[in-house]
């Protein structure tokens, strides 16, 4: 009797298990929170639009065995990276050792870094490592989350005549998302962030 009563304790685990329920989430950060990261690939502004930019963060993600869904913090001419994107909680990054560290505690926070500045850099890759090289990220995107006027002809061009804006992953200011222009033959990372 007490054999079957470990087995039925243990195909009820097997068949119910800490599942999403459980409020752990996935991918380092809790069900209701965000994980975001800088690719540890660099690209030319000629990203295949925000799709192709999100098909990138996807195959970054997914090839470091990430499982939620990615898409690049861009924006583009007709759409800008605050509507595109939706916050349920707070972003974290999360690096090699599984320890998170908060960015923001909501979407509106990370949209408000021309008055509050983020709680950490987003420096940390696909990987949980460190990016120390190549600080440029492609944004086109003020610190309000709002579309700028260079995004590399809505992220289709790697024309060296075509600007794009950019951010830096070494700051915590409104720099972050929005730090400068460049041409669009130029490769920087991009910003991805689970939804």
């Amino acid at each position: 009797m007490k054999k079957m009563s470990v087995l039925c304790v243990a195909f009820f685990l097997a068949s119910c298990g800490a599942d999403s329920t459980s409020g752990e989430g996935t991918d380092g950060v809790g069900a209701s929170e965000h994980r975001v990261f800088v690719t540890s690939g660099t690209y030319s502004g000629g990203l295949g639009g925000l799709s192709g930019a999100d098909s990138t963060c996807s195959s970054a993600a997914s090839a470091a065995g990430l499982s939620r869904t990615y898409k690049a913090i861009l924006s583009d001419s007709s759409t800008s990276a605050d509507d595109r994107l939706a916050f349920s909680g707070s972003i974290y990054v999360v690096d090699s050792n599984d320890e998170k560290t908060l960015v923001a505690g909501s979407g509106s926070e990370l949209w408000n870094t021309s008055s509050n500045d983020l709680t950490n850099q987003i420096n940390i890759d696909e990987n949980g490592d460190t990016v120390t090289a190549d600080d440029y990220v492609w944004t086109g995107t003020t610190s309000e989350g709002g579309a700028q006027i260079d995004n590399c002809s809505d992220w289709t061009s790697s024309s060296s005549s075509v600007n794009g804006d950019y951010g830096n992953l070494d700051l915590i200011d409104s720099g972050w998302i929005k730090y400068g222009f460049d041409t669009c033959e130029q490769s920087f990372h991009l910003y991805c962030v689970s939804q």
